[in-house]
């Protein structure tokens, strides 16, 4: 289960809102993509991450993003600021789960915030979006995120071969789960009960 926000995280982030990106946003988002495009070819797609774009190509994408019915695009602001995208995806082999995808814009990177982020994309997609699980795949290579996961509450399921993106990226990914803690509190009633009747 995640673990809940830290004293630290109330008292520096408290202003900081989660909430879905519009085609409003378009501009700010262009300039966090651009800001950190090297960061995000380490582990994106490199070919589209290669070099800064144009407002025009990142607007273009954006749209495209907002109009899918596969993912869910939400950005954490302070004010106007874009801090971070995240985004729900659907997964194709349960309703009852979803996978969350993160980055962070550069100079917002090593503040613990991405941290944080995590815990609210989580904590909303359980308690909002009503769903069981959330499930993370990083790149093995990923040293960063994967600390970020288990730091959330993230548990390191299975790791496996598969066509990884960016500069980075090692051939192989994690899979890390995050269950809603309703199912974990059923499972251990129903584990104490089965244990009296024996």
């Amino acid at each position: 289960m995640v673990e809940f926000a830290t004293l630290y995280e109330v008292d520096n982030f408290k202003e900081f809102e989660l909430r879905p990106i519009t085609p409003l946003d378009a501009l700010e988002f262009a300039k966090a993509q651009n800001e950190s495009f090297e960061q995000l070819s380490n582990y994106f797609n490199q070919d589209y991450f290669s070099k800064p774009r144009s407002f025009i190509e990142i607007f273009n994408n954006l749209m495209e993003n907002i109009r899918s019915q596969d993912v869910d695009f939400y950005g954490f602001y302070n004010g106007r600021r874009l801090l971070g995208v995240g985004s729900y995806h659907f997964i194709s082999y349960s309703s009852n789960g979803c996978q969350v995808v993160i980055w962070m814009r550069r100079s917002e990177e090593g503040k613990n915030i991405g941290t944080y982020f995590l815990k609210r994309l989580t904590l909303y997609a359980i308690y909002n979006k009503k769903f069981r699980f959330v499930e993370l795949l990083i790149d093995e290579s990923n040293l960063a995120s994967r600390a970020i996961a288990r730091k959330v509450g993230y548990e390191h399921l299975e790791s496996f071969a598969g066509h990884t993106e960016g500069r980075l990226g090692s051939g192989t990914y994690c899979r890390y789960l995050c269950f809603n803690g309703e199912i974990e509190a059923l499972a251990e009633l129903w584990f104490a009960i089965l244990s009296t009747r024996s």
